[in-house]
């Protein structure tokens, strides 16, 4: 990437995390399309490649490097030009792809859960944008691993979740499943999608609502949904259990349902 990027040097950038499974990329179409979104608010939309351009990178990639568990990394710039916050002309939209071996949680590791902590949400107010602007959520998880856990619980100034520091946060109250809403607040998360839509599959009873940081200790269950954590469940915040401690019932169905959705009749690889 040269020295004079935007993305490297100004944060004028989004990007997207797909999980690849076998080759084949999981909602691939919603990433893009979020992407899109995204780049269009920050005036970089010229430089979104085409769903079928993405099918073909993606494929490609894949023939290169055929891991049978990978994440694909998918990022766009501003571009390059000489150092200004608005150079003249604009620079074309530079757009990069990578595919990378990764190791997807297990279901034993769903069936143990994690910790989270709760802070305070440092992060800029257009959090609905997947930016590269991450180091907010670097600190925040690097506090949470200080602390012995693995992911954070973000809260705003008025006392209610927005998300976690990496991804979308998730109540269980009276068999219902529970999400904040949608707003500047927090990202529009793929994974979340598809957990409404389990929800819907198997009957669960599933809302769009505010969740108060206090009443986190006291919901049945908590889990985190994202691209790389899947559905994983939270079984202690600071130093509160949650609903006893362990993962819930209602979470690890919903978990089960996503690795299958993700690996297909065939499962994950061995």
């Amino acid at each position: 990437m040269p020295l004079e990027d935007r993305g490297l040097q100004f944060g004028e950038s989004v990007y997207e995390v797909i999980a690849v499974a076998r080759g084949d990329p999981f909602r691939l179409a919603d990433h893009v399309e979020r992407m899109r979104r995204g780049a269009s608010e920050i005036g970089l939309a010229e430089g979104v490649p085409s769903l079928s351009s993405w099918g073909s990178i993606i494929a490609d990639l894949h023939r290169h490097e055929p891991h049978p568990s990978a994440i694909l990394y998918a990022q766009i710039t501003g571009g390059t030009a000489p150092r200004s916050h608005v150079p003249k002309p604009p620079p074309r939209p530079f757009f990069f792809a990578y595919l990378r071996r990764f190791a997807f949680p297990t279901a034993d590791a769903t069936a143990h859960g994690i910790a989270a902590v709760m802070l305070a949400d440092q992060r800029w107010q257009r959090s609905d944008l997947k930016t590269v602007m991450l180091l907010p959520a670097v600190l925040a998880r690097k506090e949470a691993l200080a602390r012995g856990a693995e992911e954070v619980i973000l809260v705003g100034q008025d006392g209610f979740v927005n998300e976690g520091a990496v991804s979308n946060v998730f109540a269980v109250r009276g068999g219902a499943v529970t999400a904040p809403p949608a707003s500047t607040r927090n990202l529009a998360g793929i994974t979340g999608m598809v957990v409404e839509e389990i929800c819907r599959e198997v009957g669960l009873p599933f809302s769009v609502g505010p969740l108060a940081a206090n009443d986190l200790r006291k919901v049945d269950e908590l889990f985190v949904a994202s691209t790389t954590a899947l559905l994983m469940p939270v079984v202690r915040i600071d130093d509160f259990p949650v609903g006893g401690g362990s993962p819930g019932r209602i979470t690890l169905r919903l978990a089960q349902r996503f690795r299958d959705m993700l690996w297909g009749p065939a499962g994950p690889p061995l």
